[in-house]
């Protein structure tokens, strides 16, 4: 969605709109999402200057980084921009929040969709996980451990380490 900054109205104006993963260029990547993403766009005009908060909901179906299933999560982000017509200001000596997250718009709007897309993108755990205790897969048989216990012991990965580095220790000894 674009918002017409010269056209804005002093106060607040509100703004909801479902967004699919195609309008937010974010298929082909590592999660999915599902059905649509609400965001409700409140642009509050002050002056000459713009503070966009943008609230979001959305589920996103992603894949566990231990167990590999597939698994939803839902998700509520709240972001705020500041826009300021015109060109980056000089550097001052101390800076505020709205310094900070300012956007400086030479243009007359400002599209909304790149702004959601990377608060989306931003929300997604590096290490996904279906729950905080996934067990994972086993390492010798692959059996996914949530779902059915294997006759493999866990500790044989680590015993069979242990073997190997006592023997090149015994090497070492030797001479």
């Amino acid at each position: 969605m674009k918002i017409d900054l010269l056209n804005l109205k002093d106060g607040k104006t509100e703004y909801f709109e479902k967004l699919d993963a195609a309008t937010l260029d974010i298929e082909g990547l590592e999660f999915v999402l599902k059905d649509f993403l609400d965001a409700h766009t409140t642009a509050e005009k002050r002056g000459n200057k713009v503070k966009i908060s943008i609230e979001t909901n959305f589920i996103l179906i992603m894949r566990c980084s231990r167990c590999l299933e597939d698994y939803e999560e839902s998700f509520v982000t709240d972001d705020s921009y500041f826009v300021k017509p015109g060109r980056d200001e000089e550097a001052e000596k101390y800076l505020t929040d709205e310094d900070v997250y300012a956007i400086f718009a030479p243009i007359d709007e400002i599209d909304t969709v790149p702004l959601i897309r990377d608060s989306l993108i931003l929300s997604v755990p590096m290490k996904p996980l279906c729950r905080e205790d996934c067990k994972g897969l086993c390492p010798v048989c692959g059996a996914n451990l949530n779902r059915q216990s294997c006759h493999h012991n866990i500790g044989e990965g680590g015993s069979r380490w242990q073997k190997m580095l006592m023997d090149i220790k015994g090497k070492i000894e030797k001479g």
